[in-house]
């Protein structure tokens, strides 16, 4: 499953985008990060103000809470795809 990270001025369309892409879910216990997923996590480090702005859908276009999110990959070992 794929993951995408829209910003407060970003639609669907932007998804393309490889800071709006968060990372793919390979189903074998990886998550393959991509440049929008350390974007979200520098936002939730610094506990941004633009983290309620925020929208994560997946390649089906169902929406997903940050928090949601993270739960879902914490049990995944996450890779930063080059």
């Amino acid at each position: 499953m794929r993951y995408y990270i829209l910003y407060p001025d970003s639609t669907e369309a932007d998804t393309v985008n490889d800071v709006n892409q968060l990372g793919d879910d390979n189903g074998f216990g990886v998550f393959w990060a991509r440049e929008g997923f350390n974007v979200l996590l520098n936002a939730v480090d610094q506990n941004h103000e633009v983290l309620g702005h925020l929208r994560i859908i997946d390649e089906t276009a169902k929406r997903h809470s940050i928090e949601s999110f993270l739960d879902k990959i914490k049990k995944l070992k996450v890779r930063i795809q080059d």
